[in-house]
């Protein structure tokens, strides 16, 4: 199936590591512009390099979503030098902390960094009728324990996205959401509890219906979809990527 993104404009927030590199390959790979952020510049250096050498139209800049200015700086200077912006992609998570401070950087990286985004973006996207798809977590749907920011986060961005999309979709943008479940990222949580707890990583790969974790790849293969022409008539859904790990009946 073509997806119709050959030439289109991306934005993705967090884009050398974990879910968020899957995406940007994912849009890569279907032609797409990408212009992304990152923290460390030496991670964004590398990924530029890689994806340069192989012939892909991107750009990444060192960007903190945390740092309101500075983002919303970049966003513009993206949008500029992409020449327009089809979709935006805000990934980028506060991870998981704890105490007030974790609820601190939950609430400001989480959940204002992707309401300033998709309030910078908007005026671009109705220009296009390009969207939105918000990177959640199935944190935000199921009880895992006690209250943590992370859950809390993914929730409220659930929420958000789902009323933001009643109010875009008056100017043509269209708003999704990706709920992943547990995927494995080497370098990332569930790379570190395979390694640290096994136990516990065979008990949660055993509660998938295939015996196992996600991939990165496919949660961005659920965003390219969400964000191409296929899926014109979605919006507002919240789609889970979690390979039936989420007993409850879903709809």
């Amino acid at each position: 199936m073509d997806f119709g993104l050959k030439g289109k404009r991306v934005l993705v927030t967090g884009g050398t590591r974990g879910i968020g590199a899957a995406i940007v390959d994912g849009f890569l790979e279907e032609g797409a512009t990408v212009a992304f952020c990152s923290r460390n510049k030496d991670e964004l250096d590398a990924r530029l390099a890689s994806m340069t050498a192989a012939g892909h139209s991107v750009a990444g800049s060192v960007c903190d979503v945390s740092d309101p200015d500075a983002y919303k700086s970049w966003i513009e200077g993206a949008v500029q030098a992409l020449g327009g912006l089809d979709v935006f992609v805000p990934n980028v998570s506060g991870g998981l902390g704890q105490g007030e401070e974790g609820w601190k950087r939950a609430f400001d990286v989480d959940v204002m960094a992707t309401v300033r985004g998709c309030e910078a973006v908007l005026p671009h996207l109705a220009a296009t009728g390009g969207n939105i798809v918000v990177i959640a977590s199935i944190a935000g749907l199921e009880a895992t324990g006690a209250p943590t920011p992370y859950n809390t986060a993914k929730a409220g961005l659930i929420a958000y996205a789902s009323q933001l999309g009643e109010v875009a979709g008056q100017h043509g943008v269209r708003v999704n959401t990706v709920s992943p479940g547990p995927i494995h990222v080497e370098d990332g949580f569930w790379g570190d509890v395979q390694r640290s707890q096994p136990e516990m990583y065979q008990a949660v790969s055993e509660r998938h219906s295939a015996g196992r974790l996600g991939t990165t790849a496919e949660v961005a293969n659920c965003v390219v979809f969400l964000a191409s022409s296929a899926a014109s008539w979605v919006t507002r859904a919240n789609l889970i990527a979690d390979g039936g790990f989420c007993k409850r009946v879903q709809y």
